[in-house]
């Protein structure tokens, strides 16, 4: 897959190279994030997430959003989830931009022995307020994504109710749409971490992530290392 993805990738940018010369941008961000599922019903739950995150490590604010889900979950190894999520995206450190986002998904679950291995598919239907001079408009315009993300959990250390496990996953995102002409390819995220579970409510995670990411322009590839600090947190009505 990550031969796939990097093909892809260049082939996006050599289609485009004809025209000038493709350019590789080098940076860096702080990602934080609380996400919580609120259990009503024995297969229905809310889940949410808010998160800020920052670029050029913590100097400068990047993006903030606030995604929510209402989830049905068949069994143990398959979910549905269908929501709405908003995001602000910082032009300077004061004005801002903002997208709104319905998005629907099924994950998939199952273990190998102790392994626990998750599939995500997701569809986002983005709605992206453009910008004149460097300053929101007011005016939308739409596109689709797809997503898929694929993650391993390994337990390392159990004891008295609390676990340490690693994780590691890929995401590939695509996009599609008449507004789309030069980034079909939108980004691919890999990630490694580990998660310090307090309680079977409560879990902490860092993680690393590399991201790879295709401007409008179609010549611009972001080069992105994040740092990610995660809290999850379960309750049940």
């Amino acid at each position: 897959m990550r031969f796939a993805v990097f093909i892809f990738i260049l082939f996006s940018l050599k289609a485009r190279s004809q025209e000038t010369v493709p350019v590789v941008r080098y940076t860096n961000a702080g990602w934080f994030g609380y996400f919580s599922s609120i259990t009503f019903k024995k297969h229905w739950s809310v889940n949410t997430d808010l998160q800020y995150r920052m670029k050029n490590w913590l100097a400068n604010p990047s993006q903030a959003l606030v995604r929510s889900g209402l989830a049905y979950r068949l069994n143990d190894k398959v979910r549905f989830t269908f929501g709405l999520a908003h995001f602000r995206f910082y032009l300077n450190n004061v004005a801002t931009r903002g997208e709104w986002r319905p998005w629907q998904e099924i994950l998939l679950a199952n273990d190998i022995n102790k392994v626990k291995i998750a599939h995500r598919l997701r569809a986002e239907q983005r709605f992206n307020e453009s910008t004149r001079k460097g300053k929101p408009s007011g005016e939308y315009l739409f596109n689709w994504r797809f997503r898929y993300r694929i993650e391993l959990q390994i337990p390392v250390l159990r004891k008295n109710g609390k676990s340490i496990s690693m994780i590691g996953g890929d995401e590939l995102l695509v996009n599609a749409g008449k507004n789309i002409r030069y980034n079909y390819f939108d980004q691919n995220r890999l990630y490694v971490g580990i998660n310090f579970e307090q309680s079977k409510n409560l879990t902490y995670q860092i993680q690393f992530m590399k991201i790879w990411q295709q401007q409008s322009n179609g010549l611009t590839l972001d080069d992105i290392s994040v740092i990610r600090l995660n809290v999850f947190h379960k309750i049940n009505l």
